[in-house]
């Protein structure tokens, strides 16, 4: 879905180095250069400057494109008389330029083709590569036969004028091709040209940077890379507010970083900058602008879990500015069939479904290459049951998002073909599509990881080496200041040169004391520097591996109980069945450990409020069962190390699934209450209690074949905790155990 506002950095105004003093000189200075200008090749230049200067003059009147045609033929009358080649090839490139902004398409396109015959025709590479930029300004980026014509001309364009060695024309010129790359959804050859083109731009001081870097972010976003969208957005804001950019193009920056902000779930400022973007928008009236935007608006809204005011603010844009356009019209069915999907009116939610498939049909170009007329219908067949309509969207967008390198996009597809498979028994298939989701998932962050550290690295050698540079130029300024004070009192005291060489001897010798005690200080400082650093990486390393161990460890449990579950497909047997959903919910809680321990900070203990929560809506969601059961939790906020939390969580699962499955057999109604506290002398409290009829007259826990019970009571003893079972309103399951005091490693570090 291209929701951003594709602001062309297209300049129809192609010069060479000398025409470029118009951007610094008035039209009057112009002027005045031409009355004192020879009749040479110089006069020739300045003649299609002028010309060029009333073609981009504001507000296309047509007198100023009269006085273009005018300067642009006395222009070429001269190079004709010269014999200046370069001069008459211009000067025919002017016309055809002058012709267009006129609005004779015809005409402007037959004159643009004999400039380029005659620029070829005389080997002129930097001219003819202007004149492939204007050929491509007559194409539309709006069908695909255009965009691919615009991005020949253009490509035609960067070859010669990298060949002629203009090298910020060559930047302009790379910047458009990248601008057409990414419409084209040709994200990696965008990047490559946005790339060369914002190495240019530095290389020759260029200061206006915000466009290429605003675009370069855009990529990196649609690329899925969205610490790089980040750096490079906010790159672009710094850049344009330092030169007072508050036009259009500000707009697009703004808005670019408010979706890059969006993607990482950073709600509030996204919102802070699609407000800037739309105040910038609304005073310009760019009614294109202003639906993307409100487009974006809509999504951010429905992210937050405000459905009804995101179809308000759609109704009133469409209403306002009703959609026309391709684009357009597509994004709109998509936002109201989700809208109506989140707030579970599948009716009218499928009339939108119905306009996207015609959509497809009237742009069958669209359907091969845009994830959006695919994302909603497979999202709407899924949740009313019709599994089977969605292969069709599921197969499409698999081959999309592969061809174009859509990383993000893919892992969504992914994991909406294993729920469709898993939905309708094929858990093979649906072990396999999980299993892809997992590899690109592992993927992108990997690669992620990488360019972040290897950008890092990069940071810190440039600044290294920049402040390298202010020490040694702060020493030259030193010695510099020495050696003038050393002069002014050779002329001041002549006579006293004996006393005065023994005091410049005496300063030196201090100075090569202090110049060696300086550079054994370093030496230490640059050892002791070099261990710290050594020292942080390898902290990193081994953090980020016990992480990735603890991540390895989730997925093998999940793709066991994908096993199991698949296994189960299979057994008839009630009691296997039983035993195999048992073991599935143990893993799952040893899972649950895992998955809470990767996505903390801290490697080494459990946030058990967190912990239990979520153990306790897995077991609730996983007993389908006609009883209303409730469960009340009343948990502190505690703490334990792993070797605690992994048996302690195992006894929450027994006691909670022996609960669910006995207590409730003749009522439809219950209660579980779970509640971990302190008690005292530092130890902790964990109970399950139930309302139901309890233990059986004569039942000992301590001597029955139960597995459960024979787990908690081994667990129990694992923590060298109390374990308890007794009929209280119900039955009462309670352990009480002392919490392992750990170590806080970043403390002790720090």
């Amino acid at each position: 879905m291209r929701l951003s506002i594709h602001i062309l950095f297209i300049s129809l105004v192609f010069s060479f180095a000398s025409a470029f003093a118009q951007t610094v000189s008035s039209l009057e200075q112009m002027r005045q250069k031409l009355a004192l200008s020879k009749q040479d090749t110089a006069k020739a230049v300045l003649l299609i400057d002028l010309g060029r200067y009333y073609l981009n003059k504001p507000g296309e009147l047509a007198k100023d494109m009269d006085s273009a045609l005018l300067f642009s033929r006395q222009a070429k009358q001269l190079s004709l008389a010269l014999d200046y080649d370069a001069g008459v090839g211009r000067s025919i490139l002017l016309d055809g330029q002058v012709y267009r902004e006129r609005g004779d398409r015809d005409l402007a396109w037959k004159t643009n083709e004999k400039a380029l015959a005659f620029l070829v025709a005389h080997k002129m590479p930097y001219e003819t590569g202007e004149a492939y930029r204007s050929a491509a300004a007559f194409f539309s980026v709006d069908d695909d036969d255009n965009l691919h014509k615009k991005i020949a001309y253009t490509e035609k364009a960067v070859a010669l004028i990298g060949q002629a060695g203009n090298s910020l024309e060559l930047a302009y010129t790379l910047q458009d091709l990248g601008d057409y790359y990414q419409i084209n959804e040709e994200i990696s050859k965008s990047i490559s040209a946005l790339e060369k083109a914002l190495e240019v731009y530095k290389a020759v001081g260029y200061k206006q940077i915000q466009g290429v870097t605003n675009l370069l972010g855009y990529v990196y976003h649609l690329n899925g890379e969205n610490m790089l969208a980040l750096k490079y957005g906010l790159l672009a804001v710094k850049v344009a507010e330092e030169v007072h950019d508050d036009g259009m193009q500000l707009c697009t920056i703004y808005h670019r970083l408010a979706i890059t902000y969006y993607v990482l779930k950073n709600y509030q400022l996204a919102f802070v900058y699609y407000t800037k973007a739309e105040a910038i928008a609304e005073k310009y009236k760019d009614a294109g602008a202003i639906q993307e935007i409100k487009f974006n608006l809509a999504l951010l809204l429905k992210k937050l879990d405000n459905p009804k005011k995101a179809l308000a603010e759609l109704n009133g844009l469409v209403k306002r500015y009703p959609p026309t356009k391709k684009d357009q019209l597509i994004t709109t069915n998509f936002l109201f069939a989700n809208i109506y999907m989140d707030l579970k009116q599948y009716p009218r939610a499928r009339y939108y479904i119905d306009s996207l498939d015609r959509l497809g049909k009237k742009f069958p170009a669209e359907v091969g290459r845009n994830t959006t007329l695919n994302k909603a219908p497979i999202r709407y067949f899924f949740e009313t049951g019709q599994y089977r309509k969605a292969y069709k969207y599921l197969r499409l967008n698999d081959s999309i998002t592969v061809l174009n390198h859509m990383h993000n996009a893919r892992m969504e597809n992914e994991l909406y073909w294993s729920r469709t498979d898993s939905a309708l028994g094929k858990y093979a298939s649906a072990l396999a599509h999980y299993k892809l989701y997992k590899t690109v998932s592992d993927s992108n962050k990997n690669e992620a990881l990488r360019k972040q550290l290897n950008e890092l690295q990069l940071q810190f050698d440039v600044e290294h080496k920049d402040q390298h540079i202010a020490m040694l130029t702060q020493q030259s300024q030193l010695q510099e200041n020495r050696i003038r004070i050393e002069s002014i009192y050779r002329k001041v005291f002549i006579g006293g040169l004996i006393i005065l060489f023994s005091f410049l001897g005496l300063v030196y010798n201090r100075y090569l004391l202090k110049t060696r005690s300086n550079a054994i200080m370093e030496k230490k400082q640059s050892k002791i520097n070099n261990q710290n650093e050594l020292l942080r990486k390898l902290l990193q390393e081994k953090e980020w591996l016990v992480k990735e161990i603890h991540h390895r460890v989730k997925n093998n449990l999940q793709i066991v109980i994908s096993l199991l579950n698949t296994q189960s497909a299979y057994l008839e047997n009630e009691d296997a069945l039983d035993a195999i959903k048992n073991s599935q919910h143990r893993m799952q809680t040893m899972s649950l450990i895992h998955q809470k321990l990767y996505q903390s900070e801290n490697l080494s203990t459990i946030d058990m409020a967190v912990y239990i929560r979520e153990l306790v809506a897995y077991l609730s969601d996983s007993f389908s069962s006609d009883k209303n059961v409730v469960m009340d939790l009343k948990v502190s906020a505690v703490k334990l190390d792993v070797s605690q939390a992994v048996p302690l969580g195992l006894i929450l699962n027994e006691a909670i699934s022996n609960s669910i499955k006995y207590a409730f057999k003749e009522t439809k109604m219950g209660r579980i209450d779970i509640f971990l506290k302190p008690a005292n002398d530092g130890r902790y409290l964990l109970c399950v209690t139930d309302n139901g009829p309890g233990l059986p007259e004569g039942f000992d826990p301590y001597n029955t074949g139960s597995l459960g019970m024979s787990l908690m009571q081994g667990l129990s003893q694992q923590l060298d905790g109390e374990f308890l079972l007794e009929n209280k309103n119900g039955l009462r399951v309670c352990v009480t155990f002392k919490a392992i005091e750990f170590d806080n490693l970043e403390n002790d570090i720090s």
